[in-house]
């Protein structure tokens, strides 16, 4: 004789108890108000880093504009002149405005004025000099006097 086991009756088994779906937390206004106070800190960094940039390429161009005029072109702001004064209404360097401040730098310190290099001929005119005849020009019959 062979023993069988038993089958289960259909009877119900216990379950676990179910989870209930996890359900959106709800934000209360203070944690609202708090994640507006973080993201506005946020946006109001990079609108400080993005201004101080524009700032330093706004010095950079007036620097490039009188490069010509002063010896040291930083120098401009050693003095009191003042970026916001060389701006146009758009926010862009205006040029005329630039000159103009560099005029009353210039005026106040002359010795920042840019020395262009001198020759070391002793500043001999052209007038002064006259020109050597080769004798291949001469041949060429181009310059006889």
């Amino acid at each position: 004789m062979t023993t069988t086991a038993p089958e289960p009756a259909d009877e119900p088994t216990e379950t676990p108890p179910t989870e209930q779906p996890e359900q959106p937390e709800t934000e209360t206004p203070n944690r609202e108000a708090a994640k507006y106070r973080r993201q506005l800190r946020e946006t109001e960094t990079r609108a400080a880093a993005l201004a101080e940039r524009l700032e330093g390429m706004q010095r950079r161009e007036v620097e490039t504009q009188i490069a010509d005029d002063l010896a040291t072109p930083a120098d401009i702001w050693l003095t009191d002149a003042n970026l916001q004064e060389m701006l146009n209404d758009d926010g862009l360097v205006d040029p005329e405005k630039v000159k103009t401040s560099v005029a009353a730098v210039l005026d106040q310190r002359p010795s920042w004025r840019r020395i262009t290099a001198a020759s070391f001929d002793g500043g001999v005119r052209e007038s002064s000099v006259q020109k050597q005849v080769t004798m291949q020009e001469v041949l060429q019959g181009r310059n006889r006097r």
